[in-house]
């Protein structure tokens, strides 16, 4: 989170606190009057979820190949005791989330990921799918340079000369046809793609295992025979050259980039600025290690999770202006003590969205990642995550647009604060009463401050009085604003969802195009900020009557105009919307209250309350007793 941001959200927690006490309704004089009159008389008186990821593997269903393109063939190639195919092949992939392309080339690379439900956005158009490989720069451009694919798996051994031996230098071989393409169903829900390269007399294998229903694939790495060629006693698997950027505010997106392994049950990050940095986590048992950007997720799972090491390492770039953050981790794996025959492990290779629902299956805490970037995230989390995310999941169900289940969704919060927001106003309206004694109380203790408060504790306790009681509703509603903004901000849901309008993705500022352009604002307006601090002054009119408050109606509105101007417009949506409600509400309630005390005073005459002096605290009590 940026430094603006962040004491945005300190100053906006500081005045909450400070609105609190200003934006208390008064009553109006005529009501005032009647109820020191009123006093004196009776003085004596989840769709989006997959399904859960399968343990075991169902039997292989063969696919027919498509014919394959012809392929210019290279010539043969050798690299010391490793040998290499010479012809470069593509195996194609589909099934119910994603479609994937493998290369034989650089060591059985993933050349493409893209997932089927999730759009790029650009200038409000869709742009095509998201691609976790190829980035938004190949969706902008065109057609894909395979030859540029940076980021992805890499499997590095080390030879019995104790030199680094990296697969993705090497084009492996598989048995597959060039351009044959895979189709995955309920039919046929799974599928296994091997590669291998043969290295002196044994081979290194790696296979892929599709699955219909899964944003994931297992990679099985088997070293065959290699124990005279293998001087270390441990691999590396690593993810390296991190995600590429899928979102239009690139500034947005790599904000978000973060590098992470879990181990022993501790979360360690590496989230650089400006600097290189390299990280080892001391852990042993590692559960996996990932990589994120704002919406989206790549991660390594181990099934044998023992003696594992890990490395994150980390480097920032530019790309024009914005600042890009690229990240590499490194699983160390351990080979066992005899390699003369067969060795094999076992990952599980997720890349799909930050999703609570998706992630939650995997069982190894990785929906923990999900609203948990920044430390106020961690406070407001639960929620975000067991009531407001899934209230919008549930009002989604039958509510074809989320613009719509906003303002739903703040109807029924106002609804359940009602009672609350009802006994505020009492509660307000009974500590008019007590200001002309509590006038009194400071013109007769004026020199004793200590005294003073303790004489006014002392008659908000005789009259039953909670000074804040008219807070509460305020109170309740700042955890929930803040865990609303976390949902509208991190949360996948909203990513690119359009309400109406000019508001074409609730998870960002709504952007209104002026058609010029304007100093700082741009040439574009974000309107929704402007309409609540306009909601929130009009709000603030219908409470205050005191003169003196005047300048800080305007102040408070103001002020979270310019800190909302940059927040989602779904945020600003609810709390306009909050901000009408709440204006309805106090009508309808001021109403009820005048004519309560209209019927209760018939018999009570103005001048009435003007002739008698407020009684002090205490005074009532004594009369009863000299009565009696």
């Amino acid at each position: 989170m940026d430094k603006n941001t962040t004491t945005g959200i300190i100053l906006i927690v500081l005045l909450t606190f400070v609105w609190l006490w200003i934006s208390q309704p008064e009553m109006p004089p005529e009501q005032i009057r009647q109820s020191e009159a009123l006093q004196d008389s009776a003085a004596g008186t989840t769709p989006d979820s997959e399904q859960t990821p399968r343990p075991d593997l169902v039997a292989e269903t063969e696919i027919a190949a498509e014919p394959a393109p012809e392929v210019a063939a290279l010539p043969p190639s050798r690299n010391g005791d490793i040998r290499s195919d010479s012809t470069i092949k593509q195996i194609h992939v589909e099934n119910q989330f994603l479609k994937a392309t493998i290369t034989n080339a650089a060591g059985a690379r993933l050349v493409e990921w893209t997932l089927k439900k999730y759009e790029f956005h650009a200038d409000g158009k869709d742009r095509g799918k998201v691609n976790l490989v190829l980035g938004n720069e190949v969706l902008l451009t065109g057609q894909p340079n395979l030859d540029e694919v940076t980021n992805g798996l890499d499997v590095e051994i080390v030879d019995r000369n104790g030199k680094p031996v990296e697969l993705a230098k090497h084009t492996m071989f598989t048995d597959l046809l060039d351009g044959t393409t895979i189709t995955l169903d309920e039919a046929n829900p799974t599928r296994e793609i091997e590669f291998y390269l043969p290295v002196e007399n044994g081979r290194i294998v790696q296979k892929y295992i599709f699955y219909y229903d899964r944003y994931a694939v297992d990679l099985v790495i088997r070293f065959e025979n290699l124990r005279d060629y293998i001087d270390n006693s441990w691999y590396s698997l690593k993810w390296e050259n991190g995600l590429k950027a899928t979102e239009e505010n690139l500034t947005d997106d790599y904000s978000y980039a973060i590098a992470y392994a879990y181990q022993n049950g501790e979360l360690e990050k590496l989230n650089i600025s400006d600097e290189p940095e390299e990280v080892f986590p001391p852990g042993s048992t590692t559960s996996w290690t990932a990589i994120r950007t704002k919406y989206f997720l790549a991660a390594i799972i181990p099934h044998q999770r023992e003696n594992l090491t890990v490395a994150l390492s980390g480097y920032p770039g530019k790309v024009g202006e914005v600042t890009t953050k690229t990240y590499t981790t490194k699983l160390g794996v351990p080979f066992p003590p005899n390699r003369s025959g067969v060795s094999q492990d076992t990952f599980t290779v997720y890349m799909g969205p930050m999703d609570i629902s998706t992630l939650s299956p995997y069982g190894v805490d990785l929906e923990n990642l999900v609203m948990n970037k920044d430390w106020y995230e961690g406070i407001f989390r639960p929620i975000s995550r067991w009531i407001v995310l899934p209230s919008f999941k549930f009002l989604r169900t039958f509510i074809p647009n989320y613009g719509l289940v906003i303002i739903i969704f703040s109807i029924l919060i106002k609804l359940l604060l009602h009672p609350l927001t009802k006994k505020s106003y009492e509660s307000m309206s009974h500590m008019q009463e007590l200001q002309p004694l509590m006038t009194e109380l400071k013109e007769k203790y004026k020199n004793d401050p200590q005294r003073m408060q303790r004489e006014t504790m002392k008659l908000y306790k005789e009259r039953g009085v909670n000074p804040l009681g008219g807070c509460l509703p305020m109170l309740l509603q700042m955890p929930l604003l803040f865990a609303l903004f976390i949902v509208f901000r991190s949360t996948i849901q909203l990513r690119g969802e359009p309400f109406a309008l000019w508001i074409h993705d609730l998870s960002r500022p709504d952007m209104l195009p002026l058609g010029f352009s304007l100093p700082v604002i741009g040439d574009h307006l974000s309107v929704l900020p402007f309409l609540m601090g306009l909601t929130m002054i009009w709000q603030s009119k219908m409470t205050m009557t005191d003169p003196k408050q005047k300048a800080l109606v305007y102040f408070m509105p103001v002020f979270l105009i310019f800190v909302f101007y940059s927040l989602p417009s779904g945020l600003n949506l609810y709390y306009a919307v909050f901000n009408l409600l709440s204006m309805v509400q106090t009508k309808m309630i001021k109403k009820k209250s005048a004519a309560a005390q209209t019927s209760n005073g018939k018999a009570v005459k103005p001048a009435a309350a003007k002739s008698r002096k407020p009684e002090a605290p205490g005074k009532s009590k004594a009369r009863s007793r000299k009565k009696k």
